[in-house]
Formats: C-alpha cells, structure tokens, sequence
C-alpha cells in the first residue's frame, strides 16, 4: 500500500495552537462542572482541524462556513431528531449528498465538507428542544469562534512562511534527484545488472517527485498572489524563485538524459558535478526558506566552479554545466531582497468572477459519469441507510460507525481501501494508548490537562500520515467523550470505537465494490491518452517551434505524467486481475514518455542543431506521431535515420511507445527495454 511517513510535515506550532484552543474551554468545563462546554472545545478541535492553510483571504470563508453551519447542523438535528427517525433520514439525505459533492471545489471543501457530515451525524445522537438545541449550536459556535480569535489575531502565523517553505521543499527535490542520479553513475561504474530498472525509477519517481514539489508550492503561492496581489514583493519573490528550480529542473532532465547513455569518460566527468551541485541545492533550500544571505557568496563559488568545467572531455556535458550554473545564479540572486525587482506579471485566476469559480466545478461534474457525483450519491444512500440502523439500535456510541463511513469512502475503490486500513489500525493503536492513559489517570482534572497535549500532539502529526494522525487522535476524542459523559469508562469507549471503525470500514469498501464503482483502470485509459497528448504538444514547441511556449509546454507534460502514475499507482491495488496486463503496457508507456521527455529537454537546449533541413522531416514525424497516438490514430512508419543521434533516439521511442499503446488496446503484455526500445 502507497502509505508513508512525511516527517517534514510536523507543524509543532500549528499542533500548540490547537492544542491550546481546546484547553480554555476543557478548563472550563471542569471549573465549573459543565460538561456541555466541551462542545466548545470540540468546536474549537475541530475548526483547527479544518483549518485549510494559506492566506488568509482563502482560509477565512472555510473556516466561517465551518463554524456557522456546523452550528447549525449540530443543533439543527438535534431539534428534528425530536421528530422523529423518518424526519430525521429525510433531511440528512440531501444534507449528506451535498457535503459529499462540495469536494468539486478542491481540497479545502473536501475537508469542509467531510467535517461538516461529522458534526450533522453528532447532533443525530439525542433529541433536543429548542432552547438546548440553540445552546448546542451556541456553545459550538462559541468555541469556533475562539479557535479564529486564536488563530487569526491572538496567535498569527507568518502569511509568507508557508510559501517559502514549499518552494524550499522544491530545491530540497531537485537535491535528492541529484543524489539519486549520482547513485546510478556509481551503480553504472560497477556494472549492476539492475541498472536499467534504477534508470526507470529515477525517471519516474524521482521526476514525478520534483514535480509533485513544484505544483504543490504553485498552489500555495497562487494562494498568496490571489491574498496580497501579484504586487506583492515576497510573493512575486517566491514565484520567481520557483521558476527558476523549475527551469533548472528542465536542465537536469536533460542532463539525466545524457547520462543515460553515455560513454565511460563521460560519466567520469558528470561525477564532480553531481558533486558540487547536490550540496548546492541543499543550501539553496536553506537560504530560501530562512533568506540566509550571508551564504550567497558561498553558494557563488561552487556555482563558478561548475561553469569552469572542462569541454574538451565532454562538450555536451559542459553545455548543460554552464546552463545549470546559469539558472543557480538567477536563483541566488533572488535569495537577497535588496536585488529583488518587481514585475513578475502573475495574475492567477483574478479574471474570472466568483460565479464562474463557483458554477464551474458543479457545472462540469453535474453527470453520472462523473466520479465525484456518484461518490456523493455513493455516501449519501449509504450513510443515510447506516444512520437509520444506528437510530433504530440507538447508543452513546453508534455515531462513530456512520462518521467512520464519511472519513473512509472515497470515489475509487482503491483510496478508499488504504484509507479504511489505516483509519482502523490507527483506531486499534490509539484505543490501546487510550486504556493505557486510563489505568494512570483517575481524575477528571488530570484528564482534562492531558487533552489538549494530545490534541496538540494530533493536529501536529495531521499531515505526517493519516494513520500516525488517527492514532493520536483517537485518545482525544475518547477523552473528550468522557469529559462529555463523565459517567463513562475510557475502556468501553475505546472497545466501541474499535468496533464500530472496524465495521464502519468493511460496509464503505462493501459499498464502493457495489454501488457504482469508479474503478482506476478506466481513469487511466484516458490518463495515458492526455499524457500522450501534453508531450505531443511539448514536442512541437521544441521541434517545430511555431510560437509554442516549450516551457509551458514541458510543465503540461509532466503534470500529465504524475496525473498518469497517481492512476496507475491506485489500479494497482484493486481486485480486478483482468487488468493487469492493460496496467502493465500503461506502466512501460509511462516510462517511455518519461524518457521522450528527457530527450525534447535535451534537444530544447541545443536548438542550433535541429536548424538542419534534413532534421525536419524527423522532427515533423515524431510531432505528427505523437499527435496520432494521443487520439488512438495509426502512426506512419518511421522515416530513414536522420543523422543526428539524439533525434533519431527520440524517434525510435515514439515507436516504442505506439507498439506498447497498441499491446495495450489489445490487452496484451509489454517486455521491452525502454531505454533503448527493443521488444
């Protein structure tokens, strides 16, 4: 299972404040003895929780829309479930279905939305009268609200800090790629028979990481642009220091694809390079993050010594030494705000109007085929039904089965098995943590000081690993419920929740093998034919120019390859064995665009070669072919060798790749050596 550990995302401060939001309002519960106000600190855990990051202008309406109509729902089905179970499920029908779908609008609505079908399933617990349900939705909100007074005023986070750490993560990539490609020359010089294998890994992962890197700190600077305006000089600043690892990110592919099939003496000469570089890009991450200047003139010297590399041994390799050099000194200078110049000219998304970004989403998912809409059809029947069962054999604790079927369904079948495994081993793990606590503690008040410890300890694991986040967080909520009941004991709470988790997650894998079920092999049929297409658009702005960006170009390329490799990486651990071989064609067509992107890199950096007129004739089949290919069309046999090695080399793996993707329609399994295109 895809399941790891990210120790770099441990957010003590973030862990502290919402450790501290939820302490004020446990103290008071047990001060005054009012176990009511707990729902307070629940309100508060829970906005921390849902708390997206970023600018402000962003977190802002997720963060209201939480609070109020979490409000609104907690106390809201309290009164109707004064009305009855039938009322009851009626109303939480389309409530359901609607928190469901919200993800259309991305991560942030997602969260909201999950966390929202949370608290609407809490207030279906009692009964409430007007005047207690008002309370309820009161007391909930109150502790909302002093979650945002914390984290909005009290307790502020620097708004530039996350950009500079995300694109302090994108040097932090290309650092570990260097280190990586630095391990093949060594496994090269020892003759390893596996070495083609770590050629494909380091194309694939090792690529599809950087550029996880590098559109995961775009998202969180347009974030920041859209907050302060592309006037802003620190975000402007970081765009651009993320343009640059992007550009030397191109350079690097090109040099990787170099490597690959290079002589001995080449590979004797990349070796001092790799060597300079990586410890380069380590403190290029540093100084970023922190705008340690005191290191530029350090960085400056190793720079220098790169771009003195010797040409005489290896010309092409000293041509992409100079071009690495050049892209690290543009970097550099981007480090000292003295020497930064505004006019970056970012806009984002700021011409379209709120209506467009809001219809848009539900607009373009509003149909069957859509994967989103069925898992919203999906959660709603299935919750719904649960939840009738629940009312029906009512207890204190048969809210968690239903919470535990919104937290684990997802729309393919694939996350939603990962996610029910480690929401459940994570649950058995913090209900064993939780009756270790209770054979320590016996007071409420000792109880109560541990709480927001833990829940500091939670939110600051939440983006390490959901299992990590759900074993913390599991002997917070039983503390929580016990400050709630106080007449309950820690071990039955735990042994319910174990329960009703472990059951929870065999009824949403159930419900995702039957109900419309988005299975991932079909996603990647069409993955595989936009991938196919974004490097066909790649290649015509490198080989025939005709006005296309090849920068934009080669980022649309590589996004579709992480796209492709998240689809593949799920159908992998789904139980349809029919597919395997269509996977495993996917997988060889995978890395084959991954090195017929190294090569449009290599051959963007030497456009004076590509000006031949007799290159034009190869050069117009590969672009023609891959167009082909992308839209499932027949490609015409290659024409003679062109003369020019790199040339020829990319054409003979667009005819590997229209061989694998016609095994592939077929059905039919692929051995090939994707390097060198031999069947």
């Amino acid at each position: 299972m895809p399941i790891g550990l990210d120790l770099r995302a441990i957010s003590v401060a973030e862990g502290v404040r919402a450790g501290l939001a939820a302490a004020l309002p446990v103290a008071a519960s047990v001060w005054l003895d009012q176990p009511l106000l707990s729902l307070a600190a629940l309100g508060a855990l829970l906005t921390c929780i849902v708390d997206p990051g970023g600018p402000l202008r962003r977190r802002l309406p997720v963060l209201l829309t939480f609070v109020l109509v979490g409000a609104a729902l907690l106390g809201g089905f309290g009164l109707i479930r004064g009305a009855g179970i039938a009322a009851t499920l009626a109303a939480a029908l389309p409530a359901l279905f609607a928190t469901g779908f919200i993800r259309v609008w991305g991560a942030p609505a997602q969260a909201l939305g999950n966390l929202l079908a949370v608290v609407l399933l809490l207030g279906t617990d009692d009964p409430l009268s007007l005047h207690v349900a008002l309370l309820v939705g009161g007391v909930f909100a109150a502790g909302g609200g002093w979650a945002l007074l914390l984290t909005f005023v009290v307790w502020r986070i620097y708004p530039f800090g996350p950009a500079r750490r995300a694109v302090a993560d994108v040097w932090d990539a290309l650092a570990s790629l260097t280190r990586m490609l630095q391990r093949l020359l060594e496994a090269e010089a020892t003759g390893e028979a596996s070495i083609e294998a770590a050629w494909e890994a380091h194309a694939r992962a090792g690529r599809g990481a950087v550029r996880a890197a590098i559109e995961r700190a775009r998202a969180t600077l347009m974030g920041t642009v859209d907050a302060r305006g592309p006037a802003s000089g620190p975000a402007a600043q970081n765009l651009m220091r993320l343009e640059a690892a992007d550009q030397l990110f191109a350079v690097m592919i090109a040099l990787s694809d170099q490597l690959e099939n290079a002589d001995p003496a080449t590979l004797r000469a990349a070796v001092p390079l790799l060597r300079r570089l990586r410890p380069v890009l380590r403190v290029m991450a540093g100084a970023t993050e922190h705008e340690h200047v005191d290191r530029l003139p350090r960085l400056e010297r190793a720079i220098t010594a790169m771009a003195r590399m010797d040409g005489q041994t290896a010309p092409h390799l000293a041509a992409v030494a100079r071009a690495i050099a050049d892209r690290l000194r543009v970097a550099t200078r981007l480090i000292d705000p003295a020497q930064y110049l505004p006019g970056s000219g970012v806009q984002g998304d700021a011409g379209l109007g709120w209506r467009q970004r809001m219809a848009g989403p539900v607009t373009a998912n509003w149909s069957f085929r859509s994967a989103t809409l069925r898992h919203a059809l999906r959660l709603a029947l299935v919750v719904t039904a649960a939840l009738g069962g629940t009312l029906l054999r009512h207890g204190p604790y048969t809210h968690w089965l239903t919470i535990t079927l919104v937290l684990v369904m997802q729309p393919f079948f694939a996350t939603t098995w990962q996610r029910t495994l480690e929401r459940v081993g994570g649950t058995l793990l913090g209900g064993v943590v939780a009756a270790a606590l209770s054979t320590l503690m016996h007071n409420r008040l000792h109880l109560a000081g541990l709480l927001p410890v833990l829940g500091a300890l939670a939110l600051a694991v939440r983006q390490v690993s959901y299992g990590v986040y759900i074993a913390v967080y599991t002997p917070v909520v039983i503390l929580l419920v016990e400050q709630i009941r106080p007449l309950e004991d820690q071990r039955s709470i735990a042994l319910a929740r174990a329960g009703f988790t472990i059951l929870g997650g065999l009824i949403a894998v159930a419900a995702n093998l039957l109900l419309w079920p988005s299975w991932q092999p079909e996603q990647v049929k069409t993955d595989l034919a936009a991938t196919v297409a974004a490097h066909a658009a790649y290649a015509r702005a490198v080989l025939l120019g005709g006005g296309a960006d090849p920068v934009r170009e080669r980022r649309g390329a590589g996004l579709a390859s992480n796209n492709l490799e998240a689809s593949l990486q799920r159908a992998l651990h789904e139980p349809r064995r029919g597919e395997r071989d269509r996977l495993q064609a996917a997988l060889v067509a995978d890395a084959t665009l991954r090195r017929i992107a190294g090569r449009l890199a290599a051959l963007s950096l030497e456009p004076e070669a590509l000006a031949g007129e007799g290159l034009r004739t190869t050069c117009a089949w590969v672009a023609a072919a891959l167009e082909a290919l992308s839209v499932g069309g027949v490609v015409s046999p290659r024409p003679g060798a062109s003369g020019f090695e790199s040339l020829d080399r990319l054409a003979r793996q667009v005819e590997l790749l229209g061989f694998t993707l016609a095994k592939a329609a077929q059905g039919g399994t692929v051995g090939v050596d994707v390097s060198t295109g031999k069947q």
